[in-house]
């Protein structure tokens, strides 16, 4: 065992020395100069954006898409505004509604590459047979495919997971074609 005045500990407490004498020191000397720092960038007010929607509605053999010309305040969800137009119902010749006028809008959160749309517990309450329950899950979803970048669906019943609406499952998620 080598003494504690060894050549390594001697090197070793003159540069902890140095080190604790140069934080000190500049510590307290005042600074050069004072940055002011830069002023906040004021952008001019956004104007709305003028958007295409892609909308799924019913029509006689499947569902048929509509193309729908909206303006999206600057602050206004694509997807959001996207399913508020699907409740208040087709403009093309040949399409049906899936959805009463008087509906609630579907809530929708994005995930990563996955949307959740959150119905309201009055889907449940339409009366929908199984034809009528698959166009209105699958026309959501193909809406919320064909306006954001997800790659699937996935549906909660009033903000939590469910098995089932009434007749179809809501248990595996609605994927992009490939």
């Amino acid at each position: 065992m080598k003494g504690a005045w060894a050549l390594w500990n001697l090197l070793g407490a003159l540069v902890l020395l140095v080190g604790l004498g140069v934080f000190f020191l500049g510590s307290r000397r005042p600074p050069d100069r004072v940055e002011n720092p830069p002023a906040p960038v004021v952008r001019a007010e956004a104007e709305p954006e003028e958007v295409e929607l892609k909308l799924y509605f019913a029509g006689r053999e499947g569902l048929v898409l509509e193309r729908r010309k909206v303006r999206l305040s600057p602050f206004e969800s694509r997807l959001a505004r996207a399913l508020a137009e699907m409740v208040k119902g087709p403009q093309l010749a040949g399409a049906r509604p899936l959805l009463p006028a008087d509906s609630p809008v579907p809530r929708a959160f994005v995930a990563g590459k996955t949307v959740y749309l959150d119905l309201p517990g009055a889907y449940r309450k339409l009366g929908y047979g199984v034809r009528g329950e698959s166009f209105l899950l699958y026309g959501l979803a193909n809406t919320a495919l064909a306006n954001t970048e997800a790659d699937e669906v996935r549906f909660l019943l009033e903000g939590k997971p469910a098995m089932a609406l009434i007749h179809l499952s809501l248990a595996d998620p609605i994927r992009r074609a490939r």
